[in-house]
This record gives structure tokens, C-alpha cells and sequence, in this order.
């Protein structure tokens, strides 16, 4: 029986030395743009910089050590992440994510009060809440059919000691244009927030899908944030051994109507929220906006 346990121990090392989370910011890594011509969209997606509607030129926006590229070797068995491959966004310098991290090294960048996180911020109760070290992907596109989607896991330390606390880190994925999710293409353009819980408007956050329970507080942050946070435990998947992440969702789909030839600005943003500590991440999955 000895023999048999510790046959089965140096087995389950093996593989979990074999299944490993790295990133990447060399080269191009570390470029919003490159990563989301290169790594997020179809390849048969055409995207171009979001232009400054003041000067009439396309932004370009600098390399950041926020964002990486990120890949999962050998993502199998009852550890496998959500996700293989793709984009990583950090409110921390991006390498937090790596399970050899703690999350104890912050950015400590204060950022203006941003209207798109804001909002988000609003609507989960934590309303007037300082927006610090917020990092933005930006790109526009022209939609050549009636949808766009593309999927995504949000990760924090936050999880699972602050659930149902003050401390509620905001992201959003912003698409800002005319006739989306059926709206008249006579209007004007309107901006709509595509990370939210299936079959709601209510934002993904830490106190709107977490393990379904208070850990930091009472349950009244979370039932401010979303009434149903019990039953959307669902889509809680715990703590992965593959980063420094206290917790992470299962893998989101995130999908929008929108009407083919119209062109779209979306806006893809995390922030710490309140403090610098204990950042948050967003995986965005390889090849999947389409």
C-alpha cells in the first residue's frame, strides 16, 4: 500500500509539473494592438485602431507590462483552466498571475474617474469608489455579420477572503456603436457593457459570482451587487493551482448583436478598485473573437 501511494504521489507531481501557466511580454507581447491582431480575433477578422475623435488619428497605444500573452501546457485533466491560450490583462504588473506570485508587489497608479468602470462600479453598489492602475485595450472593427462574441475568464485575489466586502476590483468590455442587440441603427450610438452574468445585465464581479457565501463581510455587498449571487455560484470555479489567483470563473462568452457593415469601438478595461492590493486579471481566450 506504501509502494502504491507514493507511486501515485510522484505520478500526480509529474503531471502537475507538467501542467504549467506562463507569460510572455517580449517582442510584441506587451503591445494592446499587436495582441489583439495577432492573438484575439479570427483570423478572418479585420480590426484597425479606434480613432481620437478630436484629432482624426488612430491611437496607439503604448506597451504596458499589464498585458502578456499567456499560454497553458498541457491544460488537461482536473486541473485544467478554463482557458489554453491568449491574452492576459493585469491591475498588477501581468506577471502576478503566475502561481509563484502573491499579489504583494502593487501598481500604485491612481487613475481619473474613468465613466465606462464607473458605471460598472455604480451598479454593483460601490458607487464613488477610487478607479487605481487600470489597463485598457482599445480597437475598432467593421461587423461583417449580425453577432460578435469571445470568451473570457476574470480572476482575482480578492477571491476568496474579500467576497461580499468593500473591495469589488471593475472591468468591463464596452462596445460603442449603432443598432447593437437589436436598436435602431437611427439613433445614436450607445455603449453597452458585454461582461455580464448569462441572461442578465448584471456586471461579472467579485461580489456577483463568487463561492456563494460571505468570506470578508456580511452578504448585504452581495446582494446589493446581484440578488441572485447564491444561485450564480454556478459559475464560480474556485481557486486554480495554475495561478497566484485566489479564485477565477469558469470561462464567460462575451456577445453582442450587432449589424453587419457598421463600424464598432470596443473598449476593454480592469482596474483595481478602492485600493492597490490584491489585483484582478481578465484571460482572454485565443482565436475567439468572431
Amino acid at each position: 500500500m506504501k509502494v502504491f501511494n507514493v507511486v501515485v504521489a510522484l505520478l500526480f507531481s509529474v503531471m502537475s509539473y507538467a501542467q504549467t501557466l506562463s507569460v510572455s511580454t517580449a517582442g510584441n507581447n506587451n503591445d494592446p494592438f499587436w495582441l489583439i491582431e495577432n492573438v484575439l480575433v479570427d483570423s478572418n477578422f479585420v480590426v484597425y485602431r479606434t480613432f481620437d475623435p478630436i484629432t482624426f488619428l488612430p491611437i496607439v497605444q503604448p506597451s504596458t507590462n499589464q498585458v502578456g500573452y499567456f499560454n497553458v501546457a498541457n491544460n488537461t485533466g482536473i486541473n485544467a483552466f478554463p482557458i489554453d491560450k491568449g491574452i492576459v490583462m493585469c491591475a498588477n504588473y501581468v506577471q502576478d498571475v503566475l502561481p509563484t506570485q502573491t499579489g504583494t508587489n502593487p501598481n500604485t497608479t491612481t487613475n481619473p474617474a474613468d465613466p465606462d468602470l464607473a458605471g460598472v462600479l455604480a451598479q454593483i453598489g460601490s458607487a464613488g469608489y477610487s478607479i487605481n492602475d487600470m489597463v485598457e485595450i482599445k480597437f475598432s472593427f467593421i461587423a461583417t455579420s449580425d453577432s460578435i462574441r469571445f470568451n473570457y475568464v476574470f480572476a482575482s485575489h480578492e477571491y476568496a477572503g474579500f467576497t461580499c466586502s468593500n473591495f469589488n476590483d471593475v472591468f468591463g468590455f464596452f462596445l460603442e456603436g449603432k443598432g447593437i442587440n437589436g436598436a435602431p441603427v437611427a439613433l445614436p450610438k450607445a455603449t453597452v457593457n458585454l461582461a455580464t452574468i448569462p441572461g442578465t445585465t448584471i456586471p461579472v464581479a467579485i461580489n456577483t459570482i463568487n463561492q456563494g457565501f460571505p468570506s470578508g463581510g456580511n452578504a448585504a455587498p452581495c446582494l446589493a451587487a446581484n440578488p441572485n449571487y447564491v444561485a450564480h455560484s454556478v459559475y464560480y470555479a474556485g481557486n486554480s493551482p495554475l495561478t497566484s489567483m485566489s479564485g477565477n470563473t469558469k470561462r464567460f462568452t462575451a456577445k453582442a448583436q450587432v449589424v453587419c457593415g457598421q463600424s464598432y469601438d470596443i473598449r476593454l478595461k480592469l482596474a483595481n478598485a478602492s485600493d492597490h492590493a490584491l489585483s484582478s486579471a481578465v484571460f482572454l481566450e485565443a482565436n475567439s473573437f468572431t
